[in-house]
């Protein structure tokens, strides 16, 4: 398995090897699908998630897995219903993406709508910086570009395998945000806090029994990270909670400020946490990462994942 690790200190020289050329290759192709209007990217979008649900072993699994944990009640062919529909909103999301890196934020700026902008400044005058926190929905490229518009927000991220990938998403972000974290390093976020500087966490996948506590999502125990509450408890940062999504005609951004947060009692703040994501998710299921191991820790250490076919 290939290590992650960052390529901002590297050259574009250490990629070129004939190892690379079909990622490269791939984000050629990326490239010229970023030029396609907003209409065909969602219809090539749509045909994509398509062909991906139809293909798919491990992630339609996963997914499937994940909707019938969290809504029991529903019949089997609407769970199948809404897992093709979150495939095609996934496959959307790439397109999204493309746009995010390679075109510049003009291009979709009049589809994008942000309420309560207000808040962010609230927020600032306190002094003591604040953790914008959000789940991660199908548009989070996109929709996090344009909030970069209007906050000077530093947005912690995680490396991915590929190399290639790597060094064009880490440039782009390093383009669009005054500051980017790799989400292992704390210390990053902290100084930022300290300068009263706005840090965006996606908060609702599973970084493993180290760095959580167990708290119910829809009704079924689930590791959920601890790392915010111990951070606004220690850094008196205010926390915002980021909701986007994609709407019929475009995008909304939206931003509302936690109130009695944090409690001084982890596992009630992950619960609270987790319920204002039901509620975000609710809205728009579609449009929600289901394909993510969502469920990966169990409670009890050594028993079997819910993702074993």
């Amino acid at each position: 398995m290939a290590k992650k690790t960052t390529t901002l200190d590297k050259s574009i020289t250490n990629f070129l090897g004939p190892k690379h050329w079909l990622s490269w290759g791939a984000m050629g192709i990326a490239y010229l699908l970023s030029y396609l209007p907003w209409c065909g990217q969602k219809f090539l979008g749509n045909t994509l998630g398509t062909i991906h649900y139809a293909l798919s072993t491990n992630r339609k699994n996963i997914c499937h897995v994940n909707l019938k944990i969290c809504f029991p009640d529903m019949s089997e062919e609407e769970r199948t219903q809404l897992a093709k529909a979150h495939f095609k909103s996934m496959g959307i999301g790439v397109f999204e993406m493309f746009v995010s890196w390679f075109q510049d934020r003009s291009k979709t700026e009049e589809k994008v709508m942000f309420n309560n902008q207000d808040v962010i400044e609230k927020a600032l005058n306190k002094g003591k910086g604040c953790i914008i926190i959000g789940a991660h929905f199908s548009s989070i490229d996109l929709c996090g570009t344009h909030m970069a518009r209007y906050i000077d927000v530093h947005p912690i991220y995680k490396l991915q395998r590929n190399p290639v990938v790597n060094w064009v998403m880490e440039r782009q972000r390093e383009a669009i945000f005054t500051k980017t974290i790799e989400r292992k390093n704390v210390r990053a976020v902290i100084k930022s806090l300290k300068e009263n500087k706005a840090v965006w966490y996606a908060i609702d996948q599973d970084y493993g029994r180290k760095n959580s506590v167990f708290a119910p999502f829809y009704g079924r125990q689930c590791a959920t990270i601890s790392q915010i509450s111990r951070l606004a408890q220690n850094t008196k940062a205010a926390i915002l909670l980021y909701d986007y999504g994609r709407t019929e005609n475009g995008y909304f951004l939206s931003l509302t400020e936690l109130e009695d947060y944090p409690s001084g009692d982890e596992v009630a703040d992950a619960t609270t946490i987790n319920k204002l994501v039901e509620a975000q998710i609710n809205n728009k299921k579609e449009q929600y990462f289901w394909s993510h191991r969502r469920f990966k820790t169990q409670p009890i250490n050594g028993a079997p994942s819910p993702y074993r076919k």
